[in-house]
């Protein structure tokens, strides 16, 4: 289960402008942007446990949400994941799996992180050209890019 977490929108102006910035220096015009946080949580826990988890654990209830799912992302464009291979010790999924087997008693299996950008722009090639120059180390991590 992926857990997505995202900043609500009247504060997340900051960091949606910081990744517009940091994009426009790679050469992308970026229109609009939202971002998360993903959390994929590979447990044999049930939907209550998961909600548990997005409400309680990950989200600051004032200024973020959680989607059990993909919410929908608020802008016509691009969704981009980005992750570190399973290769890669992932000391932040590491981190939240001990800390999810304190809260609920029980261990995930896996627990890795990663990010989601949702993006509007004139094109995916240079979408994927500014994610590998900027936001991914080729080496440690994986991206994928897909139309919404």
């Amino acid at each position: 289960m992926i857990i997505e977490i995202r900043t609500r929108e009247k504060y997340s102006e900051n960091e949606e402008t910081g990744f517009i910035g940091r994009m426009a220096h790679a050469g992308l015009k970026v229109k609009a942007a939202r971002l998360s946080r993903l959390y994929r949580v590979e447990a044999d826990f049930g939907r209550a446990e998961f909600d548990r988890l997005g409400a309680e654990l990950l989200t600051d209830p004032v200024t973020e949400t959680y989607s059990l799912g993909r919410p929908k992302a608020g802008i016509k464009g691009w969704r981009v994941e980005v992750w570190l291979k399973d290769s890669v010790t992932d000391v932040v999924g590491e981190s939240v799996k001990g800390v999810i087997s304190d809260v609920l008693g029980k261990e995930p299996k896996t627990v890795r992180f990663g990010r989601a950008y949702y993006v509007a722009c004139d094109s995916e090639l240079k979408l994927k050209r500014a994610v590998a120059g900027t936001l991914v180390n080729e080496t440690v991590n994986k991206f994928g890019i897909e139309k919404i």
